[in-house]
């Protein structure tokens, strides 16, 4: 048996795809032996983690008055109705992340007092990127650090760059130091993973991303979807992920346009929490016989209506991003149904063809995009082997990481 330390800002209750990470992981470890501490911050929520023998909830400034934009965050997390808007100008401000000011002076001290106690290695998963600076404390006191990333940091980021020469040598730096400085690292996908390699002949192992098999799920079907239509359903959240929904709806007016019989077979169905901006995209008036969004559902209905649909969405920001695989893409996967992937070229695109259940075309091309839906009712697909699926089971991989952690420990 080993004791980890897990640290991550979000993690259950939430509802953001990075909880569910935690939550795989955290059980799964627990189940192979392991003694899991989670180290968190107070804005998931409160309550047991299922696996974790401790669970240790930090203050955070985004739960303060400190914190103006408190209803954003909420909205976002789809706690409350109404659509999130853009982030914060502070996020183009600190390096690495606003993070670094909400929530690394309480999660570091608290992770030192942690440390005192006999932990065989810490596990930092970012973004966050300021998590893994949590990892570089705690390494020069002597404990095996794995830093986990869930995107790249500086290959292929979220945002834009720094805006100032200062800012940008010091995001390089911090990079640097804590790549070099992990005993080891995760990355979600193979181009993080190999950009790490190449830069900084890091070891690096790739753990994507995955599904609970034990999540539970409803009957199958769905109330929200209309039976004399095919439906394309996407769940979760779309320009949180840098993502846009625009090539999508001009697709559908083309398609309304010059296939309008297509188009009236044709709905999409969107489940999670939208922004301010997609709020008034999708409520267009030409739009509405197509579009339906549902706002945010509970998970086991979430999990029936992809089971339902006859096609899952992922949409990605194409040439961007192409190391991007989103979480929901192994969920889609569980579910069985095809994927249509908009971001051909990515790794989404990738995973899935893999798979043998995906069509993917361009992200970004509005014409290319509504001949695809303009075909999807002849589109088929392969269903895939239960081994392709199971590799992303969060049991399998937890026990990937698992054996990673040995291996640190060992070394």
């Amino acid at each position: 048996m080993r004791s980890i330390l897990l640290v991550a800002q979000v993690a259950p209750p939430s509802t953001l795809v990075a909880a569910r990470r935690v939550a795989g992981f955290t059980k799964y470890l627990a189940r192979l032996g392991h003694r899991v501490t989670v180290l968190t911050s107070s804005v998931s929520g409160d309550g047991p983690i299922e696996g974790a023998a401790e669970v240790v909830r930090t203050g955070d400034l985004m739960r303060t008055p400190l914190n103006w934009r408190r209803r954003h965050f909420r909205a976002f997390a789809g706690e409350e109705s109404g659509g999130y808007v853009q982030p914060s100008v502070l996020e183009r401000v600190i390096v690495p992340d606003v993070a670094l000011a909400t929530w690394l002076p309480y999660a570091l001290p608290r992770a030192l007092r942690l440390a005192r106690e006999r932990f065989d290695v810490v596990v930092t998963s970012a973004p966050p990127q300021s998590a893994h600076l949590v990892g570089l404390a705690l390494k020069r006191g002597g404990l095996g650090w794995i830093a986990d990333f869930r995107d790249g940091w500086r290959y292929e980021p979220h945002g834009a760059e720094w805006p100032a020469g200062l800012q940008r040598r010091l995001d390089a730096v911090l990079e640097e130091r804590v790549v070099r400085g992990a005993d080891a690292a995760v990355a979600v996908t193979e181009p993080i993973a190999e950009d790490l390699r190449r830069r900084f002949g890091a070891r690096v192992e790739v753990i994507t991303n995955g599904f609970d098999p034990e999540d539970p799920v409803g009957d199958g079907t769905s109330a929200w979807l209309d039976p004399t239509r095919i439906s394309l359903v996407h769940t979760g959240r779309i320009e949180a992920a840098r993502s846009s929904l625009a090539p999508l709806l001009a697709a559908l007016r083309l398609l309304r346009a010059e296939h309008p019989a297509s188009a009236e077979h044709l709905e999409v169905v969107l489940a999670g929490p939208l922004s301010a901006d997609e709020e008034r995209l999708v409520n267009a008036p030409d739009l509405r016989s197509s579009v339906r969004a549902l706002g945010q559902l509970p998970r086991p209905e979430v999990l029936a209506l992809q089971r339902a649909a006859d096609w899952l969405l992922v949409i990605t920001e194409g040439d961007r991003r192409k190391s991007v695989a989103t979480g929901k893409l192994f969920e889609y996967l569980a579910a069985g149904r095809p994927v249509l992937v908009l971001g051909e070229g990515t790794e989404a695109a990738r995973i899935a063809a893999d798979a043998g259940r995906a069509v993917a075309v361009s992200a970004v091309d509005p014409r290319a995009i509504a001949e695809c839906l303009h075909h999807v009712r002849e589109s088929t697909a392969e269903p895939p082997s239960s081994g392709t699926v199971e590799q992303y089971s969060y049991p399998v991989l937890a026990a990937r990481l698992g054996e990673l952690i040995e291996s640190v420990c060992d070394r």
